[in-house]
């Protein structure tokens, strides 16, 4: 008698295979996601050490001209760049109208100097007229130094596109108490270096709203940030 034919049972994963797997899938894109944000990290920074080596190349080329480096005409002005997440802006409008030649409203003082007295639009708008293009210091700017914010914020921005934190330093600050920047008689420091205090904050996303002058006491605060003292 011939016995039936028992088809045999598909091979399978057990339970305790396909955790297993399930597992090592998720270890192998922890470690790809890993990699690709630290990439990203370094990249970013190398873009910011490389925009700022070029801001101050222009700021030079602004002080010989005017024979001072610009002051923001509003430092402590504040927008939210990301929901939540408010920077100072004043310095790197003023950076922007300096450098780019677009506007001089950013610009303490810049109507009777930088402006050569300009008549036109104080404002930035994205576009050069006559009397704009002789104040223009940085040529062929990439677009990816700047960006414009809710239509009317036009500003220099690093590597992370957040705006780039710029102070000048105060009158005759010519001693320091600290390293760098201390005012002379009377007058307060405001920034580390006797020039001016360029910086951006990196991949902090916790002291944003720490000014240069403040990491004297900490330095600890600055330990992320890309900075130019």
């Amino acid at each position: 008698m011939k016995l039936p034919v028992i088809p045999r049972r598909a091979a399978g994963f057990t339970l305790a295979e396909m955790m297993i797997v399930i597992a090592i899938i998720a270890v192998l894109a922890s470690l790809t996601l890993g990699g690709y944000n630290y990439a990203m990290r370094g990249s970013k920074r190398r873009t910011t050490e490389a925009t700022m080596t070029a801001i101050q190349s222009s700021l030079e080329r602004y002080f010989d001209k005017f024979g001072e480096f610009p002051e923001p005409a509003s430092a402590d002005e504040t927008v939210e760049v990301m929901p939540g997440k408010s920077y100072r802006v004043g310095g790197a409008k003023c950076l922007y109208q300096a450098l780019r030649g677009d506007g001089y409203d950013a610009i303490k003082g810049a109507e009777n100097s930088a402006a050569g007295g300009n008549s036109g639009s104080a404002g930035s708008d994205g576009n050069f007229d006559e009397t704009e293009i002789p104040n223009v210091l940085f040529k062929d700017m990439p677009n990816t130094m700047w960006r414009k914010l809710n239509n009317q914020h036009f500003m220099i921005v690093d590597g992370f596109y957040r705006p780039f934190q710029y102070i000048k330093a105060a009158p005759q600050n010519t001693g320091t108490a600290a390293g760098g920047g201390g005012g002379g008689g009377n007058e307060q420091a405001t920034t580390i270096n006797t020039t001016y205090d360029l910086w951006s904050y990196g991949e902090d996303e916790i002291n944003t709203n720490t000014l240069s002058i403040e990491t004297i006491e900490n330095e600890a605060l600055a330990n992320k940030w890309i900075k130019n003292w």
